[in-house]
């Protein structure tokens, strides 16, 4: 009996809790991301890797130097996509036309739709683009 009154007690505090809100780190490009073809799952990871690569900034933009301190690739956009790996690729696929095209939201994130696409049909995670390390960009 006594457990019963436990269980009980226990569903009732539970149910009397506030929802949480979901918070996002960029929810000013959800939308965009789920327009582009992200789903509503995939949004939990990009979210948090627009932020870790760009700070949710559509105008970001990493220098990758050589040890002599020449740059020999840049990093562009809300999902930071290197020119040097993948401006031909998109190119081919009609997203950009030059590198500078990434620095706009909606193309940046067709550009990530598109790698995200890629990564997925070799059999790799999908977010295999942005591995850096941590686990949440291992599908």
């Amino acid at each position: 009996m006594k457990k019963i009154a436990i269980a009980a007690l226990a569903a009732i505090t539970l149910s009397a809790q506030p929802a949480q809100a979901t918070e996002w780190n960029c929810p000013q490009w959800r939308q965009l991301a789920l327009d582009v073809g992200f789903s509503k799952r995939d949004w939990v990871t990009l979210d948090k890797i627009l932020y870790r690569e760009s700070r949710c900034r559509p105008e970001a933009r990493g220098l990758n130097k050589k040890p002599d301190g020449t740059v020999w690739s840049t990093d562009l956009g809300l999902s930071q996509i290197n020119n040097y790996s993948w401006v031909t690729y998109l190119r081919n696929l009609g997203i950009i036309k030059m590198s500078d095209d990434l620095l706009h939201p909606r193309t940046n994130l067709r550009a990530a739709k598109a790698l995200y696409d890629y990564s997925k049909s070799k059999g790799y995670s999908p977010w295999y683009q942005w591995r850096i390390g941590s686990s949440f960009y291992r599908g």
